[in-house]
């Protein structure tokens, strides 16, 4: 009769959870003076690096008072020089010196103030992504605050899903798991993903532990807003024994192995030792510890015919 050794190994249980896709990375991006604009550099959908102008406003005032300082700063340079210069053959005093230094600072500042005013003037993609559908033309005035764009980061996405409190005993940052979207056609309907954040509490309304993973979009069917199931083990592991499947039997009081215990001259005594199934994969499938030791030997098929007590020889390779 075939025989196989169990194997030890863990097992923890797999959870079916809701979850939400969503970006890493989304903004809604708005103006941040009023002004009239005077040119759109994107189009809906477009895809976009982090620091590409999106959309500019009318600046010609700004540009001309930015001017207007640089000369100033000029003349507060060249007074400057002169006083440096008086100076050093005693025909001026120290306060005049400190106060040509103390104009040139004042310019510069100005100088930087006019800078970032016009930088405020163009609207810039503060990381790479997917632009949103346009709903701004040139000539349009907007108002401080009003939104311009909105852009989402492609890749990568992260799932939100709540683990609950009973189940989140064991997670730890790098778990895998594999979320599955309905929306999605055939074979990529299941992605693998990995958990990137753990809640350091659990939310108070739900009782459950608050989770973020992270996964890949594939080919950009995935969406952030897809509803979807995430399948993730979770609790503490458990000592388990993996067997084939062939070597479980059913009566009215469960799953149960034949055992074989040596009697000697190579005669072995099956004895019954019920078991709990905790998961069948294929062929294979993961029993209970208790009751059991590793590497003890176990009818691996044909066990109907036995029943407790029976004596039986192993087959042979």
């Amino acid at each position: 009769m075939p025989a196989a050794a169990l194997s030890p190994t863990t097992w923890r249980v797999t959870e079916q959870l809701p979850a939400t896709i969503d970006a890493q990375e989304r903004a809604v991006l708005a103006a941040e003076r009023p002004g009239q604009v005077t040119a759109v550099l994107y189009s809906s959908g477009q895809h976009v690096a982090a620091g590409t102008i999106l959309v500019k406003l009318d600046g010609a005032p700004e540009a001309a008072q930015l001017g207007l300082d640089q000369e100033r700063a000029l003349q507060a340079r060249k007074t400057l020089a002169r006083a440096e210069k008086l100076m050093k053959i005693a025909g001026t005093s120290e306060a005049a010196l400190e106060q040509a230094q103390a104009d040139v600072a004042e310019a510069d500042a100005q100088i930087a103030v006019d800078n970032a005013t016009l930088a405020q003037l163009n609207i810039t993609a503060p990381f790479a992504g997917i632009l949103g559908i346009r709903n701004i033309s040139p000539g349009d005035y907007v108002q401080q605050g009003q939104e311009v764009a909105d852009l989402t980061q492609s890749a990568p996405l992260r799932v939100l899903f709540s683990v609950p409190q009973t189940e989140a005993g064991g997670l730890q940052l790098g778990d895998p798991f594999t979320l599955t979207v309905a929306a999605l056609p055939g074979n990529d309907a299941v992605i693998n993903g990995r958990i990137t954040a753990l809640s350091p509490q659990l939310n108070m309304q739900t009782n459950a532990r608050n989770v973020e993973g992270a996964v890949q979009s594939q080919d950009g069917a995935l969406l952030p807003g897809m509803y979807g199931v995430v399948a993730l083990q979770t609790g503490t592991p458990l000592a388990a024994f993996t067997l084939p499947a062939t070597a479980l039997y059913d009566d009215t009081l469960g799953r149960y192995v034949f055992a074989l215990d040596a009697a000697g001259n190579g005669v072995f005594t099956a004895h019954v030792v019920y078991v709990t199934e905790l998961a069948q994969s294929g062929s294979t499938a993961i029993i209970g510890a208790a009751g059991l030791q590793a590497g003890e030997r176990v009818v691996a098929e044909g066990g109907f015919k036995l029943t407790d007590g029976t004596s039986v020889t192993l087959q042979t390779p």
